[in-house]
């Protein structure tokens, strides 16, 4: 199996972080819809957006030809290096409309070869202008299939996020990869991360990150697949599928047991913490008026059956070991 090696100094791992990438779950949904035999985890979602008039429409697509094909990778461009856990949409697409028209012409001719989309010529003779177009329907395409779902999507990101960095304190590295995707293996001996199931033909399958760090990405629409970017200008990056991804589309049915004792909207609630959450992801999925839901998690946490940990701005709740005890 193909396999690309990074050489990790000291200071990179100094400098690993995660992030969030709105943008890069929208490329990766309009990949999903063109190629849904392939992704039956997200057959919810699928079943509801398989004729989005960005795939389906009429008319010619610049969008189109550049997300949803080659199908072997995106142009890097499409997808900038997050760096943050809370990165903006529209910073992220201001970013792309930014990218130098080297960069542009470089990944066209990365990705696609000598098979470039007649539809794409132009981009390379004005990739400012064309970049603007197709930014313009990708918004689009945002608010009609994702922006709905935002909310919970991002909640189980960070919650992902919050996971891997305790068990990056906790374990160590070498840990902590492993537990990310099967086709990373890290030796923290020599300081190699192994990415196993690259496309074939790769050049470079060695190559050194430099002390530029490396970005951790969870990702819903990933799934099941590791994809990664170490090309300058940006920051080495790693998109891996989310932790709990089959639960994203799933209705909380609440725990019929629990709730004689506990109240049926803080047994609910409880039942949904099988993932962490915030507050807003959990009115969001059960229903409930935010200040409720704030209200029964203030007292399951006196009850010791959940606890706050804060993400950044973000505070979300998990079970306690105490809340987990409940389900054994």
């Amino acid at each position: 199996m193909p396999t690309l090696t990074l050489s990790l100094s000291t200071a990179d791992l100094s400098r690993l972080r995660w992030a969030v990438s709105p943008a890069w779950e929208l490329l990766a949904s309009i990949r999903t819809l063109a190629r849904p035999a392939r992704h039956a985890i997200h057959m919810p979602w699928l079943s509801d957006h398989r004729d989005d008039p960005l795939l389906t429409g009429p008319g010619a697509s610049a969008a189109r030809d550049l997300t949803a094909g080659p199908a072997s990778h995106l142009p890097g461009f499409l997808a900038p290096t997050p760096l943050s856990p809370l990165t903006a949409l529209d910073d992220e697409l201001d970013e792309v409309c930014r990218t130098p028209a080297d960069v542009v012409r470089r990944d066209l001719a990365a990705a696609f070869g000598g098979d470039l989309p007649g539809r794409l010529a132009p981009m390379l003779r004005a990739p400012r202008r064309e970049l603007e177009a197709v930014v313009t329907d990708l918004r689009q395409y945002w608010q009609r299939t994702l922006a709905p779902n935002w909310p919970r999507i991002r909640a189980l990101l960070e919650s992902d996020i919050h996971y891997r960095a305790r068990s990056l304190t906790e374990r160590g590295p070498a840990a902590m990869f492993a537990d990310i995707h099967p086709g990373l293996t890290f030796d923290q001996v020599i300081g190699t991360l192994r990415i196993a199931g690259r496309q074939a033909g790769l050049p470079d399958p060695h190559r050194s990150l430099e002390g530029r760090g490396l970005v951790l990405v969870p990702s819903a629409f990933a799934w099941p697949r590791l994809y990664f970017k170490t090309a300058e200008p940006w920051v080495p990056v790693i998109r891996y599928p989310v932790r709990g991804i089959g639960t994203l589309w799933e209705s909380p049915a609440g725990n019929a047991d629990l709730a004689p004792a506990l109240g049926a909207t803080r047994a609910m609630l409880l039942d949904v913490l099988e993932t962490p959450a915030g507050t807003l992801e959990l009115a969001h999925r059960t229903g409930l008026a935010p200040g409720g839901v704030s209200a029964h998690l203030h007292k399951l946490a006196r009850a010791g059956l959940v606890a706050p940990h804060r993400t950044g701005r973000i505070v979300l709740y998990a079970r306690t070991a105490r809340g987990e005890a409940l389900y054994h």
